[in-house]
Parts: structure tokens; C-alpha cells; sequence
């Protein structure tokens, strides 16, 4: 794997970080926690205008045709400013299910609004008892119509679901076992959803599909082609989240080094204690083993071999989860008080690392995922 960022790469980071630092502030944050998106709209067509939206999208569905690498770039920088938009659950994780070869039906024009951020999708497809999206144990049902689909069953922990204009809903067909994707309107007749405020500030919603009648286009993969392509899009939007916690780690260890450097205690400042210093000493250390992991599940996914991809990716979940945690627990241990306000930041930053434990499979899930894929043998 070549470290050496390209031109096109550099420039994509220096804007993403120049957008955050004007653009994206605590305030803001908090605010926008408040609403009933959670999120910015404004910002999104931001997002669209400056070709982030198209990013992961392949050139041959009208996108950029990005790779992990460059993913990873931009999340690290929106990880660091806290940013809410839903880029990874909307055009990174429903747009690899759209952008699959065999996606059928709606995915293309799905496809294309999501590029020019009129459309906002999300996956729902964990149901009541799920603990991540690997594990759902779907009993949403799909049965054939006159005019197309009646799905009936309820969703769980649908991210942004209240914010987003089209649902890719799991259901099985016709009373078998076999998956089929599904696009769900938010606003169809017979959708009812619940909204709530998740711990990191974002919004998520339980819903519950009430005999729902979609076209026959709205059935986007069918059941055979599933849960190959749903392995590999959960895969790539996990990567990009670790990304995004390399970023949080790096700003909670930038405003704690600022802190220690001008709080002043017993006539100096805190940074010259030595104890004070080995703290942000074991902080950097994990931050720097976290981002070597993260390389690695980059290098494994360019290389696209699925077991080796799958493998790398779970480790570096659980790996970068561990270390998240401590870094931004460590950040608030060493602004004392402060640091469990409101008004500070790195607090923001530690619910962040508490909410990737969880998302899209919690550390111990990816641990176990991880060592049962290893092969000594075919390493």
C-alpha cells in the first residue's frame, strides 16, 4: 500500500478540514441535536456541491468512484469536527447496495438523486432484539401483489430514519427464508416511526411497516444477491466510522496538550507534571497504533479479497474502539470537571466513542467475527 498521499487526496483533506473548522462548531452541534433531522440540510447540499456526496459512488453510476483510502480521508476529518450529516449511512452504505451490479429497479434513479443530494436513503434492517446489523434476525415479510410488494414487520435503530426520504428495508419473500432488498418511502401510506435521540447527538428511529404497498421497481436486490452484498456494504461504512473515531482521537489529544499547556496549578502549568505527561504520552500511543490498524483494513479492502477483508475490518473495529474509549476517557480525566460540561468539547467526543462501540456491531462482536475468520494456516 502506498502512504504517500496523491495531489487530488491532499486536497480533498486540506478542504474537508478548512469546511469543519468554519463551518462545523460545538454549538452548532448541540443544535442541531435539537431538531427534528438531526443533522444540517443546508449542509448537505454543501456536501453535494463539493462532490463529497459522490465520492463513494462508483464512475460507472454517474459518481466518483472513490476508494477506502480516500473514504477514510475524508471521515478522519469530519470524525474530528463531530459532523452529524448522514454521508456514511446515506451514500456510502445504501449507495454500495444501489451501486451493486445485479441492483435492479429503482437503484439507479435512487443512485443518481443521492449524488446530487436530493435524496437521503438509509438501511433498515435491524428489527426488535438485533444487537448490530451483522446479527438482524429479519422476520419483516415481503408477499407478492397485483401491483407489486405489501411488506409488513417492524425496524429498529434505523439511523436518520426520520431525515431520510427513502428506507432500504430487508424483508423475506413470500414466507422463505431468503432476504430481498427493498425501497420504502418514508412517507408511504402505512409507515409509522418513532424518533429518538441517540447518545453521540445524531437520530435514529424504530418504525413499524403496517401492510405497506410499493411498485414492482421498488425491489432493488433480489434474494440471492443480498447478504454477499449487504457483508460487504456494512464493511465499507464500518471503515469509514473507525476512520472518523481516528479523527476524534486526534482532536480530544490537541485540546487536551492546548489545555495542559495553559491550565496552571501550584504556579505551573499542568503539562509539567511528568505523570500529566505519560498520560498524553499513552494517548498518542493508541492513537498511533489505532491508525496503523486502520491502514491495514484500508490496504484489505483495496485488495478485495472478501475473507481477508472481513477479517482486517473486525479487528480494526475492535482494536480502534478500545483505544477511542480510552483516549477520549483520558481527555476528560485530564480536563477534570470541565470536561464532563456541555460546553466542552472532548465530552462530545467520548459519547462519539461510546456510540462506535456499538455501531454497526460492538467491539466483543468483532473481536469473536475476527478470530473465527483467521486461518493461521492460509496466513
Amino acid at each position: 500500500m502506498d502512504f504517500d498521499l496523491s495531489d487530488e487526496q491532499r486536497m480533498l483533506a486540506e478542504s474537508a478540514r478548512r469546511y469543519v473548522r468554519e463551518r462545523c462548531s460545538l454549538e452548532d452541534k448541540r443544535a442541531l441535536s435539537r431538531t427534528a433531522d438531526g443533522f444540517s440540510r443546508e449542509r448537505w447540499a454543501d456536501f453535494a456541491a463539493m462532490g463529497w456526496l459522490a465520492l463513494p459512488v462508483p464512475e460507472a453510476q454517474g459518481g466518483l468512484g472513490g476508494g477506502p483510502a480516500d473514504m477514510a480521508l475524508l471521515m478522519e476529518e469530519l470524525g474530528r469536527g463531530l459532523v452529524n450529516e448522514p454521508l456514511v449511512d446515506s451514500n456510502l452504505l445504501c449507495g454500495a447496495l444501489l451501486a451493486h451490479p445485479r441492483a435492479q429497479g429503482r437503484a439507479a434513479a435512487l443512485l443518481e438523486g443521492m449524488v446530487a443530494g436530493k435524496t437521503i436513503a438509509t438501511l433498515a434492517h435491524m428489527e426488535g432484539g438485533d444487537r448490530s446489523e451483522y446479527e438482524a434476525h429479519v422476520t419483516t415479510t415481503a408477499r407478492r401483489s397485483d401491483n407489486g410488494w405489501r411488506l409488513a414487520g417492524g425496524k429498529h435503530l434505523v439511523r436518520h430514519g426520520h431525515g431520510a426520504s427513502c428506507w432500504l428495508v430487508t424483508a423475506r419473500v413470500d414466507g422463505s427464508d431468503s432476504l430481498a432488498l427493498f425501497a420504502v418511502d418514508r412517507q408511504a401510506v402505512g409507515v409509522a416511526l418513532n424518533s429518538h435521540l441517540t447518545i453521540d447527538g445524531t437520530r435514529s428511529a424504530d418504525a413499524c411497516l403496517n401492510d405497506v404497498a410499493v411498485d414492482a421497481d421498488a425491489l432493488l436486490l433480489a434474494p440471492e444477491r443480498v447478504t454477499t452484498a449487504l457483508e460487504d456494504a456494512l464493511d465499507r461504512a464500518l471503515l469509514a466510522h473507525c476512520a472518523a473515531a481516528i479523527g476524534s482521537m486526534e482532536a480530544v489529544m490537541a485540546m487536551t496538550a492546548e489545555y495542559l499547556k495553559t491550565r496552571v496549578q501550584y504556579g505551573q502549568p499542568l503539562a509539567r507534571f511528568q505523570a500529566l505527561q505519560h498520560r498524553i504520552a499513552e494517548m498518542f500511543v493508541e492513537t498511533d497504533q489505532a491508525r496503523a490498524a486502520l491502514y491495514r483494513a484500508i490496504a484489505a479492502q483495496e485488495a478485495g479479497e472478501p475473507r481477508a477483508r472481513a477479517r482486517v475490518t473486525s479487528a480494526a473495529k475492535w482494536l480502534i474502539s478500545r483505544a477511542g474509549l480510552f483516549v477520549a476517557g483520558q481527555g476528560i480525566q485530564l480536563h477534570g470537571g470541565i470536561g464532563t460540561t456541555e460546553e466542552c468539547a472532548v465530552g462530545h467526543h467520548y459519547k462519539a466513542m461510546v456510540s462506535l462501540d456499538k455501531r454497526l456491531g460492538d467491539a466483543d462482536f468483532h473481536l469473536l467475527r475476527s478470530s473465527e475468520l483467521f486461518n493461521p494456516i492460509a496466513a
